[in-house]
């Protein structure tokens, strides 16, 4: 039975009129870049959030020598009163200016860390090394794109890391709190279990105040490269982006609205969203819900709003958040879309037999995409 029980039927008959009117697949269509501008403008006004226009006031805080690269932490402000923790990552033998990716992390219900997912450190807790094994094949991948000569910037995103939520733990949670280590990975688990629980009210908050969850995270991702085009060690003609799970969709969304970035990867994130419905809507967080988005665009015309420009999509087909066929079918629409741009070798589409995860063979697959469409020469 589909998660929504008997009033699953209901909903799939109102989902069914829902004929994603501002595809590229529409007949009204043809011209590639008229279609991109109207296209992202209706995105961007679904968003719901576009926030007084302040200064970035970058600061940086930190500097480190690394093995093989520089690491520095900034601050910059997104939008008023909110100040942005960022790590800057950049090669020791720098030939600037440089191609920047921006990694952009996960969600994985791991909330007390946001860029620390992406980036080792030699303080790590068991807990995050564990949860990097299982998603990342335990590999940093923004250390492993800094060793290939890329300028990398990694921030946290809204609910996470240093933005993570802080509030008393309910009655029912006290007693485990008093009794956890501070720090422990018993302690960090159960803050991942308060903020998971704590979604709820979140989401419902940002939905009355007139605003959106993903509406906030690429408003901070297009910030994150205003805070790159600030660097002299970054050329701005040569600016990527990639995730994995929620960051697959950030990776999407900021491909999408920001026309800067120059090649994208997604990567655990695609699928259409009548594939959803059924039963996968329990397994996403309110980070992924953008109210009406249906009306005008599928998954794969999100993404595809970032054509004609290189566009890499990688799942796994044992992904237990997306369904194969969910995958197969947006597959199907990109290349479709591509093929009506007059740039279907801009599209790369990888099916690995894999689970969840950025595996080392689709890492392995992603930086030569970048390698070769950001021209690298490190």
């Amino acid at each position: 039975m589909a998660v929504t029980g008997n009033y699953y039927p209901f909903i799939a008959l109102h989902a069914r009129a829902m004929t994603a009117s501002m595809s590229f697949l529409q007949d009204r269509f043809s011209d590639v870049a008229a279609w991109r501008d109207e296209a992202r403008a209706t995105l961007r006004e679904l968003f719901l959030y576009a926030p007084e226009a302040v200064e970035l006031e970058p600061e940086m805080v930190e500097q480190t020598v690394q093995e093989d690269h520089i690491r520095q932490k900034w601050y910059f402000t997104s939008a008023p009163g909110e100040r942005v923790p960022l790590l800057l990552l950049r090669p020791l033998e720098l030939r600037a200016p440089a191609p920047a990716i921006i990694a952009l992390h996960c969600h994985g219900g791991m909330y007390f860390f946001g860029k620390k997912k992406l980036i080792a450190d030699e303080s790590d807790p068991p807990y995050l090394l564990q949860y990097r094994a299982e998603l990342y094949d335990g590999k940093a991948i923004a250390d492993e794109l800094v060793r290939r000569g890329f300028v990398v910037a990694v921030i946290d995103s809204f609910y996470f890391g240093e933005r993570r939520l802080v509030v008393p733990p309910p009655e029912e949670m006290q007693r485990e709190f008093l009794l956890a280590a501070e720090g422990s990975d018993q302690w960090l688990r159960l803050l991942d279990r308060l903020s998971i629980n704590m979604e709820h009210p979140m989401a419902k908050s940002l939905f009355w105040a007139g605003t959106t969850w993903p509406g906030i995270l690429a408003w901070d991702d297009m910030r994150t490269v205003d805070f790159l085009l600030t660097r002299p060690e970054v050329d701005p003609e040569r600016i990527g982006c990639v995730g994995l799970s929620m960051g697959g969709q950030r990776a999407a969304m900021l491909g999408a609205v920001d026309p800067r970035v120059k090649a994208v990867c997604i990567v655990g994130w695609m699928t259409t969203l009548a594939e959803m419905l059924e039963q996968e809507v329990a397994g996403h967080s309110w980070a992924c819900f953008i109210p009406a988005l249906t009306r005008y665009l599928d998954w794969p015309d999100v993404a595809a709003i970032h054509a004609p420009d290189p566009l890499l999509v990688m799942q796994g087909s044992q992904d237990p958040l997306f369904a194969l066929r969910g995958f197969q079918r947006a597959a199907e629409r990109l290349r479709a879309i591509y093929a009506k741009a007059g740039v279907p070798g801009n599209l790369d589409i990888g099916l690995y037999d894999l689970p969840h995860t950025f595996s080392t063979e689709m890492q392995q697959h992603a930086w030569a995409f970048f390698a070769k469409e950001l021209d690298v020469k490190s």
